[in-house]
């Protein structure tokens, strides 16, 4: 029986030690990270789902934050009509008094005035804005909606638009 000997003995050691250096190296880089992954030539295919994983998780962060500012803004333009409500509640108790006929010319004076009140009261609760954005505008977000005019039956003028706010929400 023959022995054979392999001539690069010291080219078989050297590459045997530099793939050893290799997983040792891979190791080192995995131990602190705690992540089989680092970049992506440690494995293209986890790499690759690596990359739709984090766009996933920020279509998520997106949507989630775009849902709790239109929840903000909803609960912000639902208090502000809740309190036009009870504005509105006492201008119709001030009226009901006014209507009193043993109330003298003063009385009714002071009540018109506290009326005068309320109406400027609900003019600043119509031009709410919140985050930049006045509420009660349709699609003109940028300029107070509602103007005080004398000359107006109501005694107020709407200059913002009719155009419904669209919002969508879309996730993925």
């Amino acid at each position: 029986m023959g022995m054979r000997i392999n001539p690069n003995i010291p080219a078989e050691i050297l590459s045997g030690l530099e793939l050893e250096q290799q997983q040792e190296d891979q190791a080192i880089q995995e131990l602190p990270t705690g992540q089989k992954v680092n970049q992506p030539s440690d494995n293209p295919a986890a790499a690759a789902g690596l990359i739709v994983n984090d766009a996933q998780a920020s279509a998520a962060s997106s949507y989630l934050s775009n849902i709790s500012g239109l929840q903000s803004t909803l609960q912000t333009a639902d208090s502000t009509l809740g309190s036009v409500i009870t504005a509105l509640t006492q201008a119709i108790s001030l009226g009901v008094q006014g209507t009193d006929s043993t109330l003298n010319q003063s009385n009714r004076d002071a009540i018109a005035q506290q009326v005068d009140g309320i109406q400027q009261q609900i003019l600043g609760y119509a031009n709410q804005s919140f985050e930049g954005n006045y509420l009660f505008a349709g699609t003109a977000l940028n300029a107070p909606p509602f103007v005080a005019d004398a000359s107006s039956p109501s005694g107020v003028n709407y200059i913002g638009n009719t155009v419904v706010n669209n919002i969508e929400i879309c996730y993925g």
